[in-house]
């Protein structure tokens, strides 16, 4: 089973910083969810625009991981178009495409953010728990949409076929998204999430 362990230490670390251009994407996407989330008839869309601004801030107050960050604010950015400019309703195809994008860039990100402080006698236990993750994250978002629906008459769940699609499509996303971090993206501290032999034995 994955065991938690402390995370290494370094004496000197350099602050990581993001590059002007992730600045600028980063702040006119923060500003634009912000305005949608004002703008809302609903309160769903305005918790959701809430908590990523807020969840911006403070990952970039504690974390400062510049891939974390440009990840996240792409799948605020799908977001803002889907509600502020309402691609979801314009473009058919948009809301497949932000299921299985998002969940792709979120479980890179959540990799990114936890994956080195748990341990595990194989990388696929690691992997596995942490799509798993995604998926129960993916549920509370369906289940967030059909509550909204039901208390203020929204339309953002279309149904059990959509809720389907939807969750298969998180599903796919997440697995390509764990498979290109672990063979890409990976740090030194992700690889020594994996126990030696020996030390597994124990």
């Amino acid at each position: 089973m994955p065991q938690r362990t402390l995370p290494p230490t370094a004496d000197a670390e350099e602050t990581p910083r993001l590059h002007w251009a992730a600045l600028v994407f980063t702040i006119a996407t923060m500003l634009s969810a912000a305005v949608v989330g004002l703008t809302a008839s609903d309160h769903f869309t305005r918790l959701t625009m809430a908590a990523s601004v807020m969840g911006c801030i403070a990952l970039w107050q504690t974390l400062r991981d510049p891939v974390v960050m440009v990840g996240l604010t792409v799948v605020i950015l799908g977001a803002v178009l889907g509600w502020g400019l309402n691609f979801y309703d314009r473009i058919w195809w948009y809301d497949d495409f932000a299921h299985f994008t998002f969940s792709l860039v979120s479980t890179m990100g959540i990799a990114r953010l936890l994956l080195h402080k748990y341990r595990a006698e194989s990388a696929a236990l690691l992997l596995v728990a942490l799509w798993l993750s995604w998926l129960g994250i993916g549920s509370l978002w369906e289940i967030g949409e059909w509550t909204s629906d039901q208390l203020q008459a929204t339309h953002h769940s279309r149904g059990y076929a959509d809720t389907m699609a939807d969750m298969m499509l998180n599903s796919a996303g997440s697995a390509i998204g764990i498979w290109i971090y672990w063979i890409w993206l990976r740090t030194p501290a992700d690889r020594a999430t994996v126990l030696p032999p020996a030390d597994s034995a124990r």
